[in-house]
């Protein structure tokens, strides 16, 4: 089930990142909820930044069907992911709460009636009689619960008003520890996450091989191969668009590791990339509908250090060439030197970009050929 608690008709809802405008309500959490089972109850619980609910689901299976199908969805395109436990909570009384807060989706109020009806049964003797009354927590709650209806028959208060005061303050402190075992658990998960990518970088072998992730949306293949082309011999590539990594083929094991080397965690259209090297055992092909696969032309290049400073040989049209770089990276100076223009871009980030739009463009019939300095 991957959840800390058994499995329970009670569901308990921890939405992040929800918009503050979004208007989030019962019936729009029923209307999400009710194609997996017929739901009794509904209760939002607002506590800081993350809101919580809980729905009762009259039947335990449905509740696991629900938890099953929308764990790790959003409610809305804007965002408001769902993790979903079962909740620690027997029933969900709703008459411990401000009424709009919670919305009773039941025929009729039988469990509120059942708790009515055994509040009415308590005749307290004396102070040193025992009150029994039944509950929907645990024997030690109750016997709580009783010590507090025996004070408030002494200072006057109704024994209803201090039970459901009690739960309400049981309510509260298990969406408290709910709320802070999950952020225990995303704390571990992100820390397994650093030791795992810390143990490849440490055992990780050579490879001519390269996976990179963290690829901005904007890059495309080409523009990949373009990069890449110009710190090793680069054969092909398979891009997945979908998961936002890419798999390399250099010439050797020799060019992918100065590919490595110098473009490891480099800020390429505002996403640090991701390499590793990647023991694939086979030629790259292409296995679904997200990958394509890139074969460029093979040029070679001879490898220099990154540089903010370009130059683009055999090309004159000094106003032309600034208009189309413009368009990609912000230009710090631009001037006519000789046969070839030279461009300093406001860093080598921006540079990278020129780089990986403009190699091997078509100007006017001729190829750009651009080199760092």
């Amino acid at each position: 089930m991957n959840s800390r608690d058994p499995p329970s008709k009670i569901l308990l809802l921890i939405i992040s990142c929800l918009p503050h405008s979004f208007p989030l309500t019962n019936d729009y959490l029923f209307d999400m909820f009710k194609s997996y089972g017929d739901i009794n109850k509904i209760l939002i619980f607002e506590r800081g930044k993350t809101n919580k609910a809980f729905i009762e689901y009259s039947n335990i299976k449905h509740a696991i069907l629900a938890r099953r199908n929308m764990m790790g969805k959003q409610i809305t395109p804007q965002g408001g992911k769902l993790l979903i436990h079962f909740s620690h909570l027997k029933q969900l009384n709703l008459e411990v709460v401000d009424q709009t807060r919670g919305t009773s989706y039941q025929q009729s109020e039988v469990e509120t009636q059942l708790l009515l009806n055994s509040v009415s049964k308590i005749k307290i003797k004396n102070n040193k009689e025992n009150i029994q009354c039944q509950q929907v927590q645990s024997s030690q709650v109750d016997f709580t619960n009783q010590n507090q209806i025996r004070v408030a028959q002494d200072i006057g208060e109704s024994p209803n008003k201090t039970i459901m005061e009690s739960q309400l303050k049981q309510l509260i402190q298990i969406l408290d520890d709910d709320y802070n075992n999950e952020i225990e658990k995303s704390q571990q998960i992100q820390f397994d996450q650093q030791q795992q990518i810390i143990h490849q970088l440490l055992y990780q072998k050579p490879s001519k091989y390269l996976i990179v992730s963290n690829i901005d949306i904007k890059v495309t293949s080409k523009m990949l191969y373009n990069l890449f082309n110009r710190f090793g011999h680069l054969e092909n590539l398979i891009l997945n668009k979908k998961q936002q990594t890419a798999i390399l083929k250099f010439l050797n094991s020799d060019q992918a590791t100065i590919a490595k080397e110098l473009l490891n965690n480099v800020l390429f259209f505002n996403k640090e990339l991701r390499i590793l090297f990647h023991q694939q055992q086979d030629d790259l092909r292409t296995l679904n509908i997200d990958e394509e696969l890139y074969i460029g032309s093979k040029t070679k290049f001879k490898i220099v250090p990154i540089s903010k400073v370009l130059f683009l040989q055999g090309i004159k049209d000094i106003i032309e060439i600034q208009n189309m770089v413009k368009l990609v990276g912000m230009i710090q100076d631009i001037r006519l030197e000789y046969n070839q223009i030279k461009i300093t871009m406001v860093d080598i980030y921006e540079a990278l970009k020129v780089i990986s739009v403009f190699s091997e463009y078509e100007y006017k019939g001729n190829k750009i050929n651009i080199f760092f300095k």
